[in-house]
């Protein structure tokens, strides 16, 4: 006589008396909670604490650099202001008081637009601080850039003909995850440009070290992981049997 199929119970599990992973869980816990705990965020500020950014002590630019643009800027006017009177004058499309009329207005919108350039030009300024550098533009609508030194990937210098001659180069500055510089700081010193970009790759290197050395600080296991010797399986051989 068959005997009818017995129905197989779910199978019973051990309980659970890992005390390891309970000890390890509560140090993780409680190493999170101490790190926490030590970080001193320092005092709370004020508003009245707060940096002004007008109070920030920079440095003007060479005086050279805002002579140059006077000068190109000039004759670029000259030349503009010269083909269109040529054109006034032998075409002739307009009556002689009103292309007259039109000359002047171009010369004096030309003499304002120099000017402006001119006084930009000193409105440029920058500064470099224990984390950051600082960098300001504009003459109506001011522009004011802090680019901290965890940040800066690349300090590039670059030197016209016309800014070679007056000993002049442009400074930029590229951050992380950008293709366009962050910071673009003309009308500097050649010689004071080059101990500038030293002096940014030399911060900029070190607050890299700082983070790295803070992060396996904060987490070793990431720095100094251990291998799991289950995961790691010996190579199989083939055997050919022939």
């Amino acid at each position: 006589m068959d005997t009818p199929p017995q129905r197989k119970g779910p199978i019973a599990q051990p309980p659970f008396n890992d005390l390891s992973a309970v000890s390890d869980t509560s140090a993780m816990s409680s190493a999170g909670s101490t790190i926490a705990h030590d970080y001193d965020h320092g005092p709370l500020l004020s508003q009245d604490e707060y940096t002004q950014l007008t109070e920030l002590p920079l440095s003007n630019i060479d005086p050279n650099y805002p002579k140059l643009l006077l000068i190109i800027s000039s004759v670029v006017a000259v030349i503009i202001i010269t083909v269109l009177s040529a054109f006034l004058l032998i075409t002739k499309p307009l009556p002689l008081m009103i292309a007259s009329v039109g000359l002047v207005s171009a010369m004096l919108l030309a003499v304002v637009v120099i000017k402006l350039i001119h006084l930009k030009a000193h409105k440029i300024a920058y500064g470099l601080f224990k984390h950051e550098m600082v960098f300001r533009e504009g003459l109506f609508w001011v522009s004011t850039t802090a680019l901290p030194y965890t940040r800066l990937q690349h300090v590039n210098l670059s030197q016209g003909p016309l800014e070679r001659k007056y000993n002049l180069v442009t400074l930029k500055c590229f951050s992380a995850g950008s293709g366009l510089a962050e910071i673009d700081l003309p009308g500097l010193n050649a010689d004071l440009a080059e101990h500038l970009r030293q002096h940014l790759l030399s911060q900029a290197a070190a607050s890299h070290q700082l983070l790295s050395t803070e992060a396996e600080i904060v987490d070793p296991t990431s720095s100094n992981a251990e291998t799991d010797p289950l995961s790691i399986q010996p190579p199989q051989q083939d055997n050919h049997n022939g």
